[in-house]
C-alpha cells in the first residue's frame, strides 16, 4: 500500500471545558472547587428545598382532589387515574433530590400499581387512597431518607395491600 491509498486522519483534541470550570490546568492537572462556589449551592439548594416541601404539599392536594374525582366519576375514572399517575410522577421525580427518598419510592410504588389498571375495583382504589394518605404522612411528618422504623412499616403495609390487590 502507498502513502496515497492511505486515509488521511486527523486527530483533534478539544479543550477540556469541564476541567477549567474546576480549576484544572491545561495540562492535565486537576483542580478543586471553589470553597464559596459549593457554599452557594449549598445554600441554593436549601431554598430550593423550601420551595420543594411547599411544592410538594400543593402536588399532594392536587393529588387527593384528582382521587376524589375518580371516586366519584366512575365514567372517567380511566383519566382521573392517569391524572394521579402524572401527580404523583412529580412528586416521585423530586423527592430524592430533596432528602425524601421514602416519598418517591411510594410515588413510584403508586404508579407502578396504577399504570395497568384500566377501571381499578373499589380495592384497588381503596390502595390508591392508602399510597396518597401514606405520601401526606411523610410529608406532614417530614420524615426524610428511609423513614426509619415508622417508614419501614409503612412501606410493608402497602406492599402487602399491592399484592394482594394489583391486577390479576
Amino acid at each position: 500500500m502507498n502513502d496515497e491509498s492511505k486515509p488521511r486522519v486527523e486527530v483533534i483534541h478539544r479543550p477540556n471545558k469541564l476541567r477549567a470550570k474546576v480549576g484544572g490546568t491545561p495540562d492535565g492537572k486537576p483542580g478543586r472547587i471553589d470553597p464559596a462556589a459549593i457554599e452557594r449551592a449549598h445554600t441554593h439548594v436549601s431554598r430550593m428545598s423550601d420551595a420543594h416541601r411547599v411544592q410538594t404539599k400543593i402536588d399532594l392536594t392536587d393529588l387527593q382532589a384528582a382521587y376524589r374525582l375518580a371516586l366519584e366519576d366512575p365514567a372517567n375514572r380511566p383519566a382521573h387515574m392517569r391524572r394521579v399517575f402524572k401527580i404523583s410522577d412529580a412528586i416521585l421525580t423530586l423527592g430524592k433530590t430533596f432528602g425524601y427518598d421514602l416519598l418517591s419510592i411510594f410515588a413510584h410504588h403508586l404508579n407502578a400499581f396504577i399504570v395497568d389498571l384500566e377501571n381499578p375495583t373499589p380495592a384497588q382504589m381503596q390502595v390508591v387512597a392508602l399510597h396518597i394518605e401514606a405520601m401526606n404522612a411523610l410529608v406532614r411528618d417530614e420524615m426524610k431518607g428511609d423513614g426509619g422504623p415508622i417508614g419501614k412499616a409503612l412501606a410493608q403495609s402497602l406492599a402487602i395491600a399491592r399484592a394482594k390487590h394489583g391486577k390479576k
